[in-house]
Formats: structure tokens, C-alpha cells, sequence
């Protein structure tokens, strides 16, 4: 479930028009979609399971 939601959002974000900063505005535009790309990087590594994130050291 935790795995679907995760790509469920970076399908989700591909697929949605709608875009926080348009691409338009270029450089504001880019380092928004980094902004998104890496919020949901980041979830994908907190919703990992915990004998994943000890064996690659993501464990704080």
C-alpha cells in the first residue's frame, strides 16, 4: 500500500496540467518541480520499511 501511494503521487504529478509555479516562470518553474520531486523522494524513504533503511544506512 505504502509502495502504491508513493508512485501513485508521481503519477499523479506527471499526469496533472496543474503545476505550483509554471514552467513559464523558467528557472522558478524547474526548481518547483525539484521541490515536488524531492518531497516525494523523501516519503518514499520514510514509508520504506525499517530493515531497508538500516541496511542503506537511512536510519537517523
Amino acid at each position: 500500500m505504502k509502495k502504491g501511494l508513493s508512485v501513485g503521487l508521481v503519477a499523479f504529478y506527471f499526469w496533472l496540467p496543474v503545476d505550483l509555479i509554471p514552467d513559464m516562470f523558467l528557472l522558478l518553474g524547474i526548481v518547483d518541480d525539484l521541490a515536488v520531486f524531492t518531497f516525494i523522494l523523501q516519503l518514499m524513504v520514510k514509508l520504506a520499511p525499517e530493515e531497508l533503511q538500516k541496511k542503506y544506512g537511512l536510519m537517523k
